[in-house]
């Protein structure tokens, strides 16, 4: 797909888990013609509501939403899926002269939709791939460990198939991640990207809360109900961070403050490693932290670029 098929400026509002980009993207959206594009990989799978941060219902009555729950549970939706969806979802939303704001955490579906030749290249072979799987997680880590350390420690100990994924692009290439990033082509000069980055101690308050708001509004029953309904444990979104813990809550017969607590780091973990995302896209494209947001002086730039398009 080429970059000319969206002609016009589209916004990005991206950071940390549980940082407020959903509060802030209904804001804008309402205010400036918007229509949200999920940029979540757990997001997009359908029936993953609570742990993930679903929009409700009545946030959707609000303010048109597009790419959330589109996907099956067995689904491998990589990041070059997604930006073939996204940028068809840009376009659709420009053909109403509305705002797309694409709104989440996922930082290589964000670069993906900024530079998508970057993924269309990378090499992948099915064979080795199903050879690595039939090693150990504990074999998989290390191997990572050693052939691309910088890219083991930005993902999970038990992201199966992300070590899976970064194993098959460092063998296949001979590079490592981080090198093959470098040579990203330059990102789309439309794209207005807006960081939300709260200090530590803020963010912090907010994972524990939300949480806790998650396991009140009944997290577990909607894990033991996707498993009931035939969901492996094994597949992407069941791997994400809180349907991962209570799956092993469920098997283990743990308590809740066990779960709780076991959430919340796991939670603060992936925080810094989006850090580590959105960090890089700094070097990319137009970046404002929530103290800098001026929010019509930026949105005034958006429509008048979008105006002169």
């Amino acid at each position: 797909m080429v970059r000319s098929v969206i002609p016009r400026p589209y916004l990005a509002i991206v950071g940390p888990t549980a940082s407020g980009k959903s509060g802030l993207a209904m804001r804008l959206a309402k205010r400036w013609n918007g229509e949200i594009v999920c940029c979540d990989s757990v997001q997009i799978y359908r029936g993953f509501h609570i742990g993930a941060a679903s929009p409700t219902d009545a946030e959707k009555q609000q303010v048109p939403h597009h790419l959330f729950g589109v996907a099956n549970w067995n689904e491998n939706v990589d990041a070059h899926v997604y930006a073939q969806w996204a940028l068809r979802a840009i376009e659709d939303i420009h053909s109403r002269n509305c705002l797309p704001i694409l709104v989440g955490g996922t930082g290589l579906y964000l670069r993906a939709v900024m530079g998508p030749k970057f993924h269309d290249d990378l090499p992948n072979d099915h064979k080795l791939r199903d050879r690595l799987n039939q090693k150990s997680q504990t074999m998989l880590r290390k191997l990572l460990a050693r052939l691309d350390p910088k890219r083991a420690e930005q993902i999970h100990e038990n992201d199966r198939l992300r070590h899976l994924r970064a194993l098959e692009i460092r063998i296949l290439s001979g590079r490592c991640f981080h090198e093959l990033t470098r040579e990203v082509s330059e990102v789309d000069s439309r794209a207005h990207v807006i960081v939300i980055k709260p200090n530590r101690s803020t963010l912090h308050q907010s994972i524990a809360k939300r949480t806790r708001q998650m396991l009140t509004e009944g997290l577990v029953a909607e894990v033991e109900g996707l498993l009931a309904a035939g969901v492996s444990m094994n597949v992407k979104p069941m791997q994400a961070i809180g349907y991962r813990q209570v799956c092993e809550h469920l098997q283990r017969s743990s308590s809740t403050d066990d779960l709780l607590e076991k959430i919340i780091v796991a939670t603060r973990q992936y925080a810094k490693r989006q850090d580590t995302w959105f960090a890089q896209v700094q070097a990319k494209a137009r970046i404002l932290s929530p103290e800098e947001f001026d929010e019509d002086a930026f949105m005034t730039s958006v429509v008048n670029a979008k105006k002169d398009s």
